[in-house]
């Protein structure tokens, strides 16, 4: 593959592709830019010789898109929501794939091959690794930043997405990105309203988040020698194998917090469009940061 016999293509040409696919957002980085990516996580461990990296989203439906937990956000904006996105990925890798170009599609969630126990103690510290850093990868292909809830947040739909993305050979023209600092303007105007409510209380405010306590989601609750424990028992697998129980959960169930994701007002113009559309009253919005 890619010996000759490739056909050229564009960064419009895959979009469209995306989009037709279903995808509502895809924006395209090269393979620089992923120095803080863990090692084995990089595009090119991932895939010799990749070149490009295609990262796109699909936006949740606003009424399942709520801080309470519930069925609806559980399979239209979590579970089968990802569900989705693999088949996204599945078929532009194959796409790419027939064009001659090497494509690797990659999870859209719960591919944790590790999770390391970093201290002990009344406030433990963990962190949970993914195969690939999809929110870096949206990033660094211009599609928003992260916020101080932790989640990308896009100028169009706020942090109510999911991401999946596509690792190629293919050479596609990038997209630039958007850097607002540690601390997104959009987040200072915002008020911060996703950290209190937060009942983990897992979010320091620095575009950060507590994997230990976001993982209790009550950890005033929880007795933290226990919960250490259970990560012990329950993530304890080898890579390969614990990454399957994950994406099968078999391990654990989904997370059926959505506080951080659901409160961000970055894309309250559209639920005015949608409040408009059906006769009701518009509401406040935010400017967009460009």
């Amino acid at each position: 593959m890619e010996n000759g016999s490739s056909t050229a293509i564009s960064s419009a040409d895959v979009k469209a592709q995306a989009r037709e696919f279903g995808a509502d957002l895809v924006n395209i980085s090269s393979c620089e830019g992923y120095e803080k990516a863990l090692p084995g996580c990089k595009p090119e461990d991932l895939v010799k010789d990749a070149r490009s990296v295609v990262v796109f989203a699909r936006r949740m439906p606003f009424a399942n898109a709520t801080p309470r937990p519930s069925v609806g956000y559980l399979e239209f904006g979590y579970y089968g929501h990802e569900a989705w996105i693999n088949k996204l990925s599945y078929r532009l890798a194959l796409w790419l794939e027939d064009k001659g170009h090497m494509a690797l599609p990659t999870p859209a969630g719960r591919d944790i091959p590790s999770l390391r126990i970093l201290s002990e103690g009344a406030e433990p510290e963990v962190f949970m690794q993914g195969s690939f850093d999809l929110r870096l990868a949206a990033v660094n292909a211009g599609m928003g930043e992260i916020g101080v809830n932790n989640n990308l947040i896009t100028a169009e739909y706020g942090s109510r997405l999911r991401l999946g993305a596509v690792i190629t050979t293919a050479a596609l023209e990038a997209d630039p990105p958007k850097r607002y600092g540690v601390v997104p303007d959009f987040c200072v105007e915002c008020g911060y309203k996703c950290i209190k409510p937060c009942p983990a209380h897992a979010l320091p405010g620095d575009s950060a988040v507590d994997h230990y306590k976001c993982m209790v989601m009550y950890p005033r609750k929880v007795s933290p020698e226990k919960a250490v424990d259970v990560f012990r028992k329950r993530y304890g697998y080898p890579e390969l194998q614990l990454a399957g129980r994950m994406m099968a959960f078999t391990e654990n169930a989904p997370h059926i917090c959505a506080t951080c994701i659901t409160l961000c007002p970055m894309d309250e113009a559209r639920r005015v469009k949608e409040k408009a559309k059906n006769g009701g009253a518009g509401g406040q919005t935010l400017p967009v940061v460009s």
